[in-house]
This record gives structure tokens, sequence and C-alpha cells, in this order.
């Protein structure tokens, strides 16, 4: 809930809002009145998020009913119960969440990347620390929940790091925190007018990502935990690859709309485009053939044994085809933005969430039970991106669309290539080793009770085996592109022979 809270307070669609106007005040040179519009902003949101956790403590038992239906089914009341105070602990990182996400709006629309990224490792500092905590130095006998509150309270302390990472570089550009509610600023009329559509639009994929695998998860034993921790694979690369590339060129879309450069706003689309279909087609394509290894390794010991692992496997393969519709929506998001189109967004994130949730009630009577809403997400997310990329080259007349088309061809092929090569040598090493590799089961496995059996092999043999197969796969894509003459190899090298020419110092490293 206190993710969810946030996502539609914030999210990304602060960043859509704030980053467009912001860097309207910085091309005009009038900063200070972007500061008067940032504080009223900051106020009223910080306002928004106290009543939400007001709320969220209130009504926390309703709340988990609302989230996760099938709890009471699966797992009995008193486990509603002690859900809900964990909700209850976690409520107030809200604020810190909330005006983490306007310092990285403010800071990204100075090119200022570093802070933004920075919180979110520190964040997980916090995360780790509370599990460590509590895994290992409180939680010393069977079902005591005592550690669990003790990651909450990690999860709390991450949070506060969030914003006092970023403070200082804020600060610097001239940030002093003064409250108001001067809703009467053009700056602060215009945030909120560009805010409602795009949290409306960008909030579909996060309840996609979050509240969805829960909801129709909770109806099957063990069917939230497996669809968890599939999900977690999922974001890695849509973090690393989908949303950091989008974070990073949207500063730009802005800059060439304000400037009226359409014609380099296009060229800057397509080659970002085929940048993220560059990385996240082989992340899918790897994922899906090393689906069990990547899972052992990541998640193994203490209770998650191998019927666990299948499981979550069995979710993973249905996901992974979401990874390349997610990544593609944040760019084509993105460039809508720039171009201030508050409507089209919004609309087809309905459109795709309505279908996501109709194939997976249909579905998940089928073999695919919990694993309905991971294949429902990856066919939504794809079609939404589709609409959406219609819709822009519609809106511009045009966004180099055979280049895309081209690129993304080449890209498939060479990630078949990475994908039967990995999976040779996952097999190879698990016949030398004695490791299961990734099974393609027909129907969902279903977890009834949980298993303290270790999974196989130990976590170095695993280690190789994942890792030999990644690299075997990513010499082979490479090739492969080279083979085929994709001009993104060039375009790839050039980018790391930049990154080592920069100096350590240069806010553009």
């Amino acid at each position: 809930m206190p993710d969810l809270l946030y996502y539609l307070l914030a999210g990304g669609a602060v960043s859509a809002a704030v980053i467009p106007v912001f860097t309207a005040y910085i091309h005009r040179k009038e900063e200070a009145e972007g500061w008067r519009a940032t504080n009223t902003i900051l106020t009223l949101f910080s306002l928004c998020a106290i009543v939400g956790i007001v709320l969220i403590v209130l009504f926390a038992p309703h709340l988990v009913a609302i989230v996760a239906p099938g709890f009471g089914r699966t797992l009995g009341p008193e486990q509603v119960l002690e859900c809900a105070g964990y909700v209850r602990i976690l409520a107030p990182m809200v604020i810190f969440t909330v005006l983490s996400a306007f310092a990285s709006g403010i800071l990204q629309a100075h090119r200022h990347f570093t802070a933004p990224a920075v919180s979110w490792m520190v964040y997980n500092i916090g995360v780790i620390g509370g599990a460590l905590t509590g895994g290992l130095l409180i939680n010393q006998t069977r079902g005591d929940p005592t550690g669990i509150k003790a990651v909450c309270v990690g999860v709390l302390v991450g949070a506060f790091l969030l914003v006092a990472v970023q403070l200082p570089g804020l600060v610097a550009r001239g940030f002093r925190f003064r409250p108001a509610l001067d809703l009467g600023h053009p700056g602060v009329r215009e945030i909120i007018r560009l805010f409602v559509p795009y949290m409306a639009g960008l909030a579909f994929t996060q309840i996609a990502l979050l509240w969805f695998p829960t909801f129709f998860g909770s109806w099957f034993p063990s069917g939230v935990t497996s669809l968890r921790y599939a999900n977690r694979l999922v974001v890695l690369p849509l973090g690393l690859f989908g949303v950091a590339i989008s974070t990073a060129v949207f500063p730009t879309f802005a800059e060439r709309i304000a400037a009226g450069k359409i014609e380099e706003f296009r060229k800057t689309f397509s080659a970002t485009l085929r940048g993220v279909f560059f990385l996240a087609v082989p992340s899918a394509a790897a994922i899906l053939v090393l689906a069990g290894p990547m899972l052992r390794l990541l998640w193994r010991g203490g209770e998650f044994g191998e019927s666990a692992i299948a499981a979550a496997e069995f979710s993973l393969l249905f996901y992974v085809l979401s990874i390349i519709g997610l990544s593609g929506l944040q760019i084509v998001n993105r460039a809508l933005y720039s171009l201030r189109d508050t409507v089209t967004p919004p609309l087809v994130g309905v459109g795709y969430t309505v279908l996501i949730v109709v194939l997976a009630i249909a579905l998940m009577r089928t073999r695919l039970q919990y694993a309905a809403i991971a294949a429902a997400t990856s066919v939504g997310v794809t079609v939404g991106m589709i609409v959406l990329f219609y819709f822009l080259r519609r809106r511009l007349g045009g966004v180099c669309g055979r280049e895309i088309a081209v690129s993304f061809l080449r890209i498939t092929v060479a990630s078949i290539v990475l994908a039967l090569v990995a999976f040779a040598v996952s097999g190879w090493l698990g016949r030398s080793l004695g490791l299961p590799t990734t099974h393609f089961a027909q129907s969902a496995p279903v977890v009834l009770r949980v298993e303290a059996v270790a999974p196989s092999g130990t976590f170095l043999t695993v280690a190789l085996q994942v890792l030999a197969s990644l690299a075997a796969g990513g010499v082979s894509y490479l090739l492969a592109l080279r083979l085929l003459g994709a001009p993104e190899i060039e375009a790839f090298h050039s980018v790391l022979r930049r990154r080592r020419a920069a100096p350590e110092s240069s806010p553009t490293a």
C-alpha cells in the first residue's frame, strides 16, 4: 500500500510534470520562479502524503483485504492482521519517497543524474541492513514476526536516505524550502495540469507490476511469493535500461520540443528506442532460458527450496516478454509527455490495464493459474507500447519507423542466437556439475507448504553455470549483430569510449 500511494502521488508522474516546467524556467533564465513553484508543489504534496499515511494506518486491515483479497482464504485472518501491522510500520515511508521524487525531477532538469541514481542504492542498503538485522540477529525462532518488523524499519531508514542523499545537490543548485501554497502561480498550475494525466498514465504500469500480482496471486497457495520472485527479475533490467535511459533522455526530449527542433527530436527518439531494445530484448532472451538457474542463484537457501524455485520459474517464463514492452513504454510515454500530450498516455493506459485484467481472469482457471497475470501483463504492456508508438508516429508525421523496425528485427535474430548458445552452455554445465537447467513446465507447480530444503548445487557452482552461460550468450549476441551489420554495435562502442575518456568529475560522465 505505501508503494501504491507513492506511485499515485509521485512516482514517474512527478518527474514527467516537473522536468518540462523546470527545464523551461532554466531555458528562460527564470530559476527563481521555478523555485517558488517548487516550494508550493512540495508543500501541497507533502500534505497529501501525510493524509494518505494517516488513512493507511487507520484502515490497514481493510486495505490488505482490497489489495490481496485471497489472503483470507489461503492464509487466514491472523496472517491478514499480521500483514496489516507491517503495512502500518511502513506507511511513513511515503513522505520520504514523495519528497525524493521531487528532488530527482529537479536534479534531472539540471542534468544531474548521479544523486538520484545513488539515492536508490542507499535505499537498498537500508532494506538489506534491516533484513540482515532481522534475519541474523533477531529472528531466532520459527514464526517470530519481530525479524520482519526489523526489515520494515530498515525500509524506513532507506526511505529517509533517499532524501538525505539528494538534499546537498538541491541546496547547491539554489533550493531553499519555504512552505507555501501559492496555487495561483503559473508554474504551479502548469505542473498540476500536467501531473494529473501523467499520474493516470504512468500509474497503470506500476499497478500492473505491484498490485495485480498480489491481487491475482493471493487466490493461490504461494502465488504472491512466486510472482514476486519472478517480478524482481523483470524489474531488474527494466530499471537498469528502460527507466534509467528514459529518465536520462527526458530532459533532452523536453529541450528539443521547447526549442522547436522536431527533426532532432525524431532522431533522438529513434536512437533512444533502438538503444533500449538493444539491451532489453537480449535481457528477455537470457532470462527466458536461464530462469531456473538465475532464481536458484539469487534466492537460494533458507526456506526457498526446489519446489519454490519451480513455481517462481514458471511465472518468470511468462513475464519475460513484458521486459520489452515495459522498456519501450518508458521511452514512448516520455516522448508524448515532452509534446505536452496529456490525453493519449492515460487513455491507452486504461485500455491495456483492462486488457490485462480480462486476460488474467480468463487464464487463471487454466493450467497457468497464478502465472496468468504474468502472461496477461506481457501481452497487455506490449500492446500498449505498440498503440502508443502508433499515436506518436501520427503526431510527429513519422519517427524513423523503418530504422526502428529493421533494428528490432536484427536485435531479435541476434537474441535468438544468444538464447540458443546460453541454453546449450547451461545444459552442458548442468550435466557436468549435477545442476538443473530451466524447466519449461506445461502447468503451474503449486507449493502447498514451505520447503526448508536447500536448492541443488552450491553457490559457486550455480554462479559458474549462470555467469558462463551469460558470457557465452553475450559474446554470441554481439558477434551476431556484427555479422548482421547492426549500427548499434558501433554506437555501443562509442558510448564506452566516451565513458573512458570522460573525466570522473564531469557531470556528463
